[in-house]
Parts: C-alpha cells; structure tokens; sequence
C-alpha cells in the first residue's frame, strides 16, 4: 500500500510528470446556460398523451415517470446549480471528504491528431499515487464519476492509496470531438494512451471502465500492456453475458455450473432476459442510428425517454444512500446531453463498434492483472470460473448494491474496489 502525504500545493505541482512538448493542453471550464432557454422552452411545449395504451411495466419508459420528470425539468430542476457542481465538483462533499471551497475539478482540452479530446485530470497530492483512467460509456458520461474523482484522488485519511485520475469524454460524448467514419473503440483507446503518456507524461497507469468504457479498457488492456499495469471491470466484460443453457454444454463449464448456487444459476438464465428483450435500444442504435438521432436531436423529453432505460433498471434502492442514482442525476445527463448536442454522435458508437457485445469469449493476449467488480443488478452475469478464462483474474468483488452505473449507484464500493485492486496489483 501507498502511504499518503500530505504536501502544500507547490510541491504537488513540482510533482508533475514531464509534459511532451507539441500538445497544447488548455484549461476548459464550460458554460451551456445559453442553450437553456430553448431547452426549456421545449420541454414546456411537449405534448404528451395522458394514459398509456399499453399500461405495463416491461413496455418501455413509464408514461407517469416521464411527466413527473418533465414537472421537474420546468419547475424544480436548476441545470445552472448542476453546471457549478460540475466544474467545481460539490460532489466531494456527500462522500465527507472536502468542500468544493478547497479543490476543483481541472478540467482541459487537447487535440490529438484531429481530435479535440475533453478530459477531467484531478492529480493527488500524494507523489506515490497511482495514474488512473476512468472511461464512461452510454449513457453516460464524465459526470457518473463526480462522486468518486475527489476520494480517489484526496482520500483525506480514509486510505494509503491515492490516484492521480484521468476522466476523458469518449468521442462524440461530451466536449470531444466526434468520432469520424471508421472510427473504432480501438482508436479511441489508442487516443487515450497517447493522452496518459505522451500528453500528462505517465509512462505506467491502470485503467477501468464499464458499457463501452469497458471496451476501451480491454483494447488498452490488450494493446498497451507496455503501459498498462492493472485493469479493473465494473459490471460489463466486452461480451453478453453467458447463458446456462450455453455453459451446461461446454464441456470446460458444465461441471463447475452445477457448484453455482441457485441464485447464480438464476442469474445466469437472466441473462437471456436481456439479451433478449432488453437490447432493442442496442439494436436501433447499432443499425440505425440516425433515425434515432435526427428524431431526437432537438428533443429533449424524447432524449430523456431514450436515455433514461439504462438508469431506470436495476437496484430498486438507487438514489437511496449510498446511491447518488435519483432523478436529479437523470435530468442531469440528458441536460448534459442535449445542451452538448451530442445524444446524435454518441449513439454512432453503437453503429461503428458492431458485433462487440456479441462476441464469443474473449482471451486476454497477455498477463496484465485482471480485476472484476460484480453488481447485484448489472444487467449480465459472468460466473468466477468463467471470468478466469477471460483475463489473469486476481481480484473479484460482489456486491449486493449497485448496478450498470456503479460509480453514481455504489460509490463507497466502486472506491473501496479501486484502491484494493490497483492499490495491490499496480507495478510501476
């Protein structure tokens, strides 16, 4: 473990790791309250019918839901208090670490190759941290990780183990720019170690991520192992989840499936559920994209329908302690979304990464630790025994809170998960 220091902030900033020169980092804090009136202003004009046809759960958004949140979004909902937070991070202060009087977010731009890449950099005043990357995927954003940055990077004695944390917006997410045609997940993540390395000068960091930030961490993972030193997944490996059916008649799983507990067995036909019934959203996006994204470009109650499905499944106690998931949270990325005018490019990482969740097991090229934190209500299941024939498996958690976005669902576990992880596998 890695004591933690306590230093003034000049010599955090002797500190820093050599910065190439030829990359032009620039401060960036943003400001949308411009846009805000229309988006009011629309949300305020949308009709929409007063029952549900259908009237059941399952269908889709729940009509009830929707209005109560539109009700928000006109009367209650202040973006302009959210954008402070997000600049500033108040976040800090429901995890008891700081007040948002003591630190900032430093949030900056670079453009590498044509790429204008927009990426929070939070660095500890420990010189022994860690360099770790945070990638998001949809829908989210670098806002699912405002509850985690400040503890990871200043954990105020609560732990040894520090990091200097690296958030960057996916292409077409956010402020980056948008991914060009031919794009790929692999390109985003060459980008984001040329960012870690050449750019802020850590020649070694560890990477997580889930969704599609899980895919970024598997191409790092497998393609900058002369870099990367330890990964760790939060929920979601690059593939759909297993079924039981399909593992009962694999010859290397059958008998380790009968040692599952019932409840394992469950989850493992869940699977199917979604694979089956929870992709739809995933199938229009990977075909279609732009129907969704021209239907729903300018707006915004239909983005928050479109995006809410992810947030809404899961933990029937998110946005209860320590879950930070309530509809505050959710107003908060569609705004972002629809402010950034970026709901059209973000789904066009569904259409340019084809077939990625669908692949059949996937095998690590090399020995790079391997971590795994396992959520109650991630919407797939991957069993031990199956994980370790994905990676160099050496650290897996359960959880019985959290789910698809455990950073805003399980902050206290999402932590907890990083500094064991990183903080025992993470060799320079």
């Amino acid at each position: 473990m890695r004591a933690f220091h306590t230093t003034t902030t000049l010599l955090s900033l002797l500190a820093l790791p050599s910065i190439t020169l030829g990359y032009n980092v620039k401060p960036f804090k943003f400001n949308l309250s411009s846009r805000l009136p229309h988006l009011q202003e629309l949300v305020k004009l949308t009709k929409l019918p007063e029952t549900s046809v259908l009237g059941k759960a399952g269908a889709g958004t729940d009509l009830t839901w929707l209005k109560d949140r539109q009700k928000d979004w006109i009367n209650g909902y202040d973006w302009n208090k959210e954008q402070i937070a997000m600049n500033k991070s108040s976040g800090w202060l429901y995890l008891g670490a700081f007040t948002d009087e003591h630190f900032r977010f430093n949030h900056s731009t670079v453009d590498i190759g044509n790429m204008t890449v927009h990426f929070i950099h939070q660095r500890s005043s420990d010189p022994n941290a860690i360099p770790l990357l945070l990638s998001h995927g949809w829908p989210g954003s670098f806002y699912e990780f405002n509850q985690v940055i400040g503890p990871l990077s200043n954990p105020g004695g609560k732990s040894n183990t520090s990091f200097h944390v690296v958030v960057p917006s996916l292409p077409g997410f956010g402020f980056t720019s948008p991914a060009p045609p031919g794009w790929t997940l692999n390109d985003t993540a060459d980008v984001f170690n040329t960012l870690l390395t050449d750019v802020l000068g850590y020649q070694s960091y560890t990477a997580t991520g889930g969704d599609w930030g899980c895919l970024v961490t598997w191409a790092l993972h497998n393609n900058h192992a002369d870099h990367v030193k330890a990964v760790l997944y939060t929920g979601l490996i690059p593939q759909t989840g297993p079924t039981y059916d399909a593992l009962k008649a694999d010859p290397r799983f059958a008998d380790k499936v009968d040692s599952l507990s019932e409840d394992q067995k469950q989850r493992l036909r869940d699977n199917v559920i979604f694979n089956t019934d929870g992709f739809g959203y995933f199938v229009e996006q990977s075909t279609r994209p732009a129907t969704i994204g021209l239907a729903l470009y300018d707006n915004p109650v239909g983005q928050l329908s479109w995006l809410s499905q992810l947030y809404l499944l899961g933990d029937p106690l998110k946005g209860t302690p320590p879950s930070t998931l309530n509809n505050n949270t959710i107003l908060t990325s569609a705004s972002l979304y629809y402010l950034t005018r970026t709901f059209e490019t973000s789904v066009n990482t569904y259409y340019q990464n084809p077939g990625q969740f669908w692949s059949s097991m996937r095998h690590a090229v090399n020995r790079v630790p391997m971590g795994f934190a396992e959520y109650l209500y991630e919407v797939q299941y991957y069993p031990e025994f199956y994980l370790e024939e994905v990676g160099n498996l050496v650290f897996h958690s359960v959880h019985d809170r959290g789910g698809h976005f455990s950073a805003l669902d399980n902050p206290p576990a999402y932590i907890d998960d990083i500094r064991t992880m990183m903080g025992r596998w993470y060799k320079p």
